[in-house]
């Protein structure tokens, strides 16, 4: 879990996820996005972020949901020098959770979502934890 407990925290579909503030740019309307050809099927293409072209990830689509809809807002990542755009239905706000409120993701879904760092429950729904890290592995590591 990221060494701070604030979160920003954000939905794609149904799903309730936290993304690490400390890896957190800024939150702003979709914009104009190029895609790639050979990019990864989570990877809507390139959008020029403050005159850089930053790379989207559609959460929905990299947690495994089909959408019809497009993302509602674009949140701009940096992780260690690398940015990305993370393309998510809503953001509903700053969240604190202590440590005990999330926990190591089943086996049988670990290799499946792999920027998924812990899952955890809220009143009645489920959220997934997420790490900007993997979000965004260094160059030659997601091959």
């Amino acid at each position: 879990m990221a060494q701070n407990n604030f979160f920003l925290w954000v939905t794609s579909g149904d799903l309730h996820c936290g993304l690490p503030l400390e890896h957190v740019q800024e939150i702003f309307r979709p914009l104009p996005v190029q895609a790639l050809g050979n990019a990864p099927d989570f990877v809507n293409g390139l959008a020029r972020v403050r005159g850089e072209a930053v790379p989207v990830v559609d959460l929905g689509r990299l947690l495994g949901l089909r959408q019809d809809h497009g993302p509602g807002r674009f949140v701009r990542l940096k992780v260690d020098g690398r940015r990305a755009v993370l393309a998510v239905d809503q953001v509903l706000g700053l969240r604190e959770l202590s440590p005990s409120s999330a926990g190591a993701l089943p086996p049988l879904f670990s290799r499946g979502l792999p920027a998924v760092e812990a899952l955890g429950a809220l009143d009645r729904s489920l959220f997934l934890l997420l790490s900007a890290a993997r979000l965004m592995p260094p160059e030659g590591a997601a091959a």
